[in-house]
């Protein structure tokens, strides 16, 4: 089969072995090479057809222009010049001399066209809706970014920026399972000219919903408008749903919530996927080295710890001679060799280098599961990943042992049980425009006991997750961005004894159907309210002092139905309690006078059982 690809010819399809259409006239073997054998696609700007290249017998993509305006000739050259002068695995292959112009018989109207290489696969848009939206997996995600942001380093090293990365402009090739990049017909070339010209307001605007950051949408890209392309592309990807999708994307607020839909994914790959995202381009990695190195920070922090070897299998009688009980029954020796050998090893760490190591990561990295870490005073500049059942102590005062990070969690729970003691913890991602919770627990349970934590970005605690059940007392949490503790997904958890105050939002957070037990806190001089209890989620808060707060003392939200008692609830500029409608809860035997605004304002709607409060 040869196909005319006339726009005008009312039958193209003809012989394989003509030279002309037979129903136009029109030429069939374009430059004396390629022969059309079908459309294969079309939208935009331009079709795309598959043709044989006749001397090697080759399947390729013949690209037509469909549209003559000036403009659009001049995207549809650029693109083929941009392909021409890259050269990766991962960008369909355009020969220099690949570009030709072709005039349908009778006709003055050119018609532009590039072939290009053919890649047999599927565009990811297609593969996803193939698998019904299911969302990929952590490991395929990880992969595939790397993948990607190696694709686009070879792209932006030669001074160009693709300017509409989205799913259905990455291919998946059937035969590898590597990914392509294809559409480089709005790429453009970084050059004095183009600042100019972008200053000028002479930059042509490339928008896709949902995939477009804002400085494009201005017709200013810049190289960092790639990664904000790519962290929506992985939205898409991890959650199952369009970036502009009403249940990850609020329109008001311009935030995406996506993360409830992809709790597969570590904590970690889903900060640096909201920060390729960031609203700003001066807030996203810097280039794609980069998030390179994050990726393979990533990738470090899930590898499992190396299994511990067994303990030599002596023969009993052996056994029993070593341990000198020759003549004593077997239940003695069993019970001194589990003595023997358990693990009751003490680490130390010392910033001058007078301890086991100098750094708690290092320490982390070496102990034995069971290990008890002290940390001396000194300032320890590190994130600490928390992979193994550990105790890490501060072996001073709390005020001189100071863990600060800029660029990761101060702590990241992915164990199932651990002990953190006596620690300063200063999130400040804030710094360099990232954004991570000062001590993220995703999982488990950790006893989060005697520390000063603060974070100048997201919030100080984050609990998330139906695993995540952390015991968090006697602690200082205070002056975040956000919340000072954020319980989501289903989390758990109790707060004991903790004077929680000065926090961006509420001083602590319920959401997701969270559950947590707040005992004995003090939630003061927030710069919204003390308490905040979002739709369907629940929560006990029990003998906790809440004053001072901008805002109202206790928040309810639309089905939200958390218990209160015995609170003392006063001073605060809103009211002591306000309940959206439909919102439940039970408040009783409290404390809720002197709020500037009273002690209640609740919803005709909304159902919350009151006894005993004092008003």
């Amino acid at each position: 089969m040869s196909f005319c690809i006339n726009p005008h010819c009312l039958n193209p399809q003809n012989r394989d072995d003509e030279l002309f259409c037979i129903s136009c006239g029109s030429e069939l073997l374009l430059q004396g090479r390629y022969r059309v054998v079908r459309q294969l696609g079309g939208g935009g700007f331009a079709v795309t057809f598959e043709a044989i290249e006749v001397r090697t017998n080759t399947s390729k993509v013949l690209k037509v222009l469909t549209n003559n305006h000036q403009k659009a000739i001049e995207l549809f050259q650029q693109e083929a010049e941009v392909l021409s002068k890259l050269n990766h695995p991962g960008i369909p292959k355009v020969e220099r001399d690949a570009y030709f112009v072709y005039f349908p018989r009778n006709s003055q109207n050119p018609i532009h066209c590039f072939v290009m290489e053919k890649i047999v696969g599927m565009d990811l848009q297609k593969y996803m809706e193939n698998r019904e939206m299911r969302p990929i997996d952590q490991n395929l995600a990880i992969a595939w970014l790397r993948e990607l942001v190696t694709i686009l380093e070879q792209v932006h090293n030669q001074n160009f920026f693709h300017r509409d990365i989205k799913p259905p402009n990455i291919m998946l090739r059937a035969s590898s399972g590597e990914l392509a990049l294809i559409d480089f017909g709005t790429a453009r070339e970084l050059t004095q000219t183009y600042y100019f010209a972008q200053a000028q307001g002479q930059v042509t605007g490339i928008i896709s919903a949902g995939y477009t950051p804002t400085e494009q949408m201005n017709g200013k890209a810049v190289l960092q408008s790639d990664f904000f392309a790519l962290g929506r592309t992985f939205v898409y990807l991890l959650a199952g749903k369009q970036p502009t999708d009403p249940t990850v994307y609020n329109s008001y607020t311009n935030e995406m919530g996506w993360r409830i839909y992809a709790p597969h994914i570590s904590p970690l790959l889903a900060n640096l996927i909201d920060q390729m995202m960031a609203q700003l381009p001066s807030q996203r990695p810097a280039n794609t080295q980069e998030i390179l190195q994050r990726l393979t920070e990533i990738e470090q922090s899930l590898q499992p710890p190396p299994l511990l070897p067994l303990p030599p299998k002596w023969p009993r009688r052996r056994l029993i001679q070593m341990l000198g009980f020759g003549g004593i029954g077997l239940a003695v020796p069993v019970l001194s060799y589990t003595f023997l050998f358990k693990d009751k090893s003490t680490l130390t760490v010392s910033s001058t280098g007078s301890g086991d190591y100098q750094t708690i990561s290092e320490a982390i990295k070496n102990a034995q599961p069971g290990t008890r870490i002290l940390v001396k005073p000194g300032f320890y500049q590190e994130g600490l990943i928390i992979n193994k059942p550990l105790k890490i102590i501060g072996d001073g005062p709390v005020a001189s042992i100071i863990i600060e990070s800029t660029n990761s969690n101060c702590i990241l729970m992915q164990t199932d049980q651990a002990e953190v003691r006596g620690l300063t913890l200063r999130g400040f991602a804030g710094q360099k425009n990232n954004k991570f919770f000062a001590v993220d627990i995703p999982q488990g349970q950790i006893v989060l006991a005697d520390c000063d934590i603060t974070s100048d970005s997201l919030s100080c605690v984050s609990v998330q997750g139906a695993t995540a059940n952390p015991i968090i007392q006697q602690c200082k949490i205070h002056d975040s961005e956000q919340a000072g503790i954020f319980f989501q997904n289903n989390s758990r958890g109790t707060v004991e004894d903790c004077d929680i105050f000065g926090n961006g939002l509420s001083g602590i957070a319920i959401k997701e159907n969270s559950n947590p037990i707040i005992q004995r806190c003090k939630l003061h001089d927030g710069k919204q309210g003390g308490v905040l209890v979002y739709e369907t989620a629940q929560g006990t808060v029990e003998d906790c002092e809440i004053f001072g707060n901008a805002l109202s003392g206790v928040e309810i939200r639309t089905n939200g139905n958390p218990i209160i008692r015995r609170c003392k609830i006063n001073q605060n500029k809103g009211r002591a309690l306000y309940v959206h409608d439909n919102g439940l809860g039970t408040v009783e035997n409290c404390d809720l006078s002197g709020n500037i605004l009273g002690a209640f304002s609740i919803d005709t709607s909304s159902k919350v059982l009151r006894s005993g409060n004092t008003e």
